[in-house]
């Protein structure tokens, strides 16, 4: 049997050649950063890959966080014999506004927060960001303000540099105390596949006082200025399927700090969490928790170097810092720590599943 019917052609076996590759809309931004993440378009040798290329290179210039707006368009131009002799794919992209800000709030049973942060973006027109932040926190008055410079490695924006300079005064009433920490840190971010690495150094000024008038002598003993140099390597893992309601995965947080490179402090440190999410039946969700941490002291430890542990962020039922040593009523905190938790997040009742935002939460602790 004879058939005019022509078989239909797929796109991987569909041969193109990618001759031009533009970017357009761009202003305050350079050229070479762009070019690094669009140049693998050129490598295409179909129209299966022209297409999947230009998307991963779209994804890649959303990820600068520069770009409001990237979309794609190709074209197949005519030359001047008027046939067709290569593809030509275009982005179109619209650059956010270089000066940003922001309010935010969160408000607990017992506690609660406020910040209001100013950013400049692509400063310097290679995806750079200045961030300015102010935190009060409440009823445990504290005050923050830091100032961020972040610079991406133009190749990949998984790796970055982080400049922070902070100044942070914050009444501990649990302990007696306040404290003033003026400080300084350069960190390296960088990605592998055990999860997110960040290599940091440090260096904090602090100032414990302005006791109240019932705090023991073991707490005042701690008074004055201590200078704290420090480097500091966090590992961070999350496979939740949603950062915000996760049904299943993992996050887990891995520290280590060695304090002593400098200053009067001299300690090592390790701080681990991981929480673990797994749905039951009828998006019910079960939730196990995991804090544990670690201090050596390699010389007499401070106060504001031991771990804390009791209230809304840390073990709920409790109050503030209102596990471990005591006294006079006074928390001294503790160098060895763990605690767990189980939680069982349930769907509000009467909420369609794919417009479910909020779950009750009853949970157990312990420690």
């Amino acid at each position: 049997m004879l058939s005019n019917e022509r078989a239909p052609i797929q796109m991987q076996d569909f041969e193109v050649k990618v001759k031009r590759v533009r970017v357009v809309g761009l202003l305050r931004t350079k050229a070479d950063i762009v070019a690094e993440h669009v140049k693998d378009v050129l490598k295409a040798k179909t129209l299966h890959e022209a297409l999947i290329k230009s998307l991963e290179s779209k994804q890649r210039l959303s990820d600068l966080e520069i770009f409001k707006n990237v979309s794609i368009h190709l074209d197949a131009p005519k030359n001047s014999a008027g046939s067709y002799d290569g593809m030509e794919v275009t982005f179109h992209v619209k650059e956010y506004r270089m000066l940003a800000s922001s309010v935010a709030a969160n408000a607990g049973t017992q506690s609660g927060d406020a910040s209001l942060t100013f950013t400049l973006r692509n400063l310097l027109g290679r995806a750079e960001q200045l961030k300015s932040v102010s935190m009060t926190t409440f009823p445990y008055w504290g005050q923050t303000l830091q100032l961020h410079f972040i610079k991406p490695y133009y190749k990949n924006v998984d790796k970055r540099l982080l400049l922070t300079l902070g100044k942070t005064n914050t009444k501990h009433t649990a302990s007696g105390f306040q404290e003033q920490v003026t400080g300084a840190q350069a960190e390296v971010q960088f990605p592998s596949f055990l999860g997110k690495h960040g290599l940091a150094l440090s260096w904090d000024w602090r100032n414990l006082g302005e006791f109240s008038p019932t705090v023991p002598l073991s707490v005042r003993q701690d008074a004055g200025h201590t200078l704290k140099c420090a480097v500091k390597h966090t590992l961070e893992a999350d496979e939740r399927d949603d950062p915000v309601a996760p049904t299943s995965g993992y996050v887990a947080r891995l520290t280590h700090e060695l304090a002593g490179l400098g200053g009067d402090v001299f300690f090592g440190k390790m701080d681990v969490h991981m929480q673990v999410f797994r749905e039951l039946f009828w998006n019910w969700v079960f939730s196990v928790s995991l804090w544990t941490g670690f201090l050596k002291p390699l010389s007499p430890s401070k106060i504001n170097d031991r771990f804390l542990l009791g209230g809304p962020t840390t073990l709920r039922g409790f109050g503030l810092w209102g596990i471990g040593p005591r006294e006079q009523g006074h928390s001294l905190g503790g160098d060895v720590y763990w605690s767990t938790g189980a939680h069982l997040f349930i769907p509000l009742p009467f909420v369609p599943r794919n417009e479910l935002t909020e779950r009750e939460h009853p949970s157990a602790s312990g420690h």
